[in-house]
């Protein structure tokens, strides 16, 4: 898995764990007790999160094909769906707690050359 700098306007860089593949995106986060503050798991495609079977709950952040917020999700408990909607093609996983105050319409970027 790959790990790429993400950041919103302003705010202090986080690290992304990219999920591309099929087998990365069905695995998740799956199987871990959390993350550590500053690090998301990064599903792409994925417009649809499930949290059966996690140890945590999750923020999710659903971005559109240009990176932009439509939806945010917080303190998604454990045996639960997210849906980000038709526009949503990336989600942010992250545990609950540490991601900034991000409303819908804010853009979220990467480095190195990723692009949501």
């Amino acid at each position: 898995m790959r790990i790429v700098a993400i950041q919103t306007d302003g705010r202090k860089p986080w690290r992304g764990l990219v999920a591309e593949s099929r087998r990365e995106r069905a695995r998740g986060l799956l199987g871990r007790d959390g993350l550590e503050p500053g690090v998301c798991m990064v599903l792409r495609p994925c417009r649809l999160v499930h949290t059966f079977g996690m140890r945590f709950a999750l923020d999710l952040l659903f971005l559109d094909a240009r990176g932009r917020i439509v939806k945010v999700a917080r303190g998604v408990r454990p045996g639960r769906l997210g849906w980000g909607g038709w526009r949503a093609r990336t989600t942010l996983e992250a545990q609950t707690g540490w991601l900034p105050k991000l409303e819908p319409g804010e853009r979220v970027s990467a480095a190195e050359g990723f692009s949501f």
